[in-house]
């Protein structure tokens, strides 16, 4: 499906270390658009002419070549690059193929080689393993597929029409100090895209439903919303959706960020919402203070009500960082589970797994 953009603003422009966009995009054709807060739309975006330019130069390729890829056909070597194959990360399974097939790297699992391609791409291991550039178009076969970014829908179609709407972070490092080559920018393949997307720009699509991240049917019950930086995205559909409907139970959110000033996503609205009584705002600025101060901290202090939105049924959701966000969430819940229920770690987590089966606990993190 081929979208319009409306509106594409940088929301966290005040910010030094971030970038964080606010896409509106419509149907170019017009076609009604059907999604669920909680829903997700994937972009498949194109790697960047100087990315692909690099690589060939490095495999000694001039683009014109053909390659047969799985699925797609007959392509240029430069048409691969730029639309199929995947550069901007490095898939593990890439090194286990070069250590096996060519003795390259000695990593001792595959645990090790998650550990070694976070941060990486596919010009880091040409220019670690000077050996591969010799493959030239043989390379290619090593690599992965541009796989579609997933990106959760920051609105609800009550509130804004035939309209979606994304939160998108810009992606972009120096890897760490450690990585032999810690002084190339990185950046995310679609995240990119959208920081250089126009009014009128076109980009591709695609709707998923997100069965297992979703309001619950019944307006009465209560939520209770956490999440850190574009984990925000979901609830701000959730929010609306509720809003709409008139819904009874109190809508909770927990939302952590760097800087109130200048990276309170939606701040205006999600005060206007508190402000209402539609709202209970809980929000945590990690580097407004001398000491940290994160989301679990302050779900820490707000126990008491916490437990209470809880047992009247609450439904809790997370979203966000997998390795930051979900694990410290977690961790602080079977805390509240232990100090509540007066019972052990194992049987608070037995508890948690429980909530996760009966759905009172909905995931969506990356």
């Amino acid at each position: 499906m081929r979208f319009r953009v409306t509106s594409n603003q940088n929301i966290t422009h005040l910010c030094q270390d971030k970038a964080l966009y606010h896409l509106v995009l419509e149907p170019e054709n017009g076609q009604i658009l059907d999604y669920q807060p909680g829903d997700w739309l994937t972009l498949q975006a194109a790697n960047q002419s100087e990315w692909v330019a690099v690589l060939l130069a490095e495999l000694s390729l001039s683009g014109e070549e053909i390659i047969e890829l799985r699925r797609i056909g007959l392509v240029s070597v430069r048409q691969a690059l730029t639309h199929h194959l995947e550069i901007s990360q490095l898939n593990p399974a890439i090194l286990n193929k070069i250590q096996r097939q060519y003795g390259l790297g000695d990593w001792v699992d595959r645990h090790a080689m998650i550990a070694y391609a976070r941060g990486r791409d596919i010009l880091d291991i040409l220019q670690t393993f000077i050996p591969l550039k010799a493959l030239g178009l043989e390379f290619l076969r090593l690599l992965s597929p541009l796989a579609p970014r997933y990106y959760s829908i920051a609105s609800a179609s009550v509130a804004v029409g035939n309209t979606l709407h994304l939160v998108v972070k810009l992606v972009t490092y120096l890897p760490e100090a450690a990585c032999e080559l810690a002084n190339r920018r990185h950046y995310g393949v679609a995240s990119y895209t959208v920081s250089q997307l126009q009014v009128e720009d076109v980009i591709e699509g695609s709707i998923k439903s997100n069965p297992t991240f979703k309001l619950p049917l019944d307006p009465s019950t209560p939520i209770i919303m956490i999440g850190a930086g574009t984990g925000i995205a979901p609830y701000i559909g959730f929010i609306q959706q509720r809003v709409n409907d008139k819904a009874s139970g109190q809508n909770t959110l927990f939302f952590g960020e760097t800087h109130q000033a200048c990276s309170f996503l939606f701040a205006d609205y999600l005060q206007r919402c508190q402000k209402a009584g539609k709202l209970n705002l809980f929000t945590a600025f990690s580097r407004d203070q001398a000491e940290k101060n994160y989301v679990q901290n302050v779900m820490q202090k707000e126990a008491k009500f916490l437990w209470e939105q809880f047992e009247q049924g609450a439904i809790i959701y997370i979203c966000g960082d997998q390795y930051h966000l979900a694990q410290s969430v977690e961790d602080t819940w079977i805390e509240l589970i232990m100090q509540f229920y007066r019972v052990n770690q194992q049987c608070a987590q037995n508890t948690w797994q429980a909530w996760r089966k009966q759905k009172r606990v909905q995931l969506d993190i990356y």
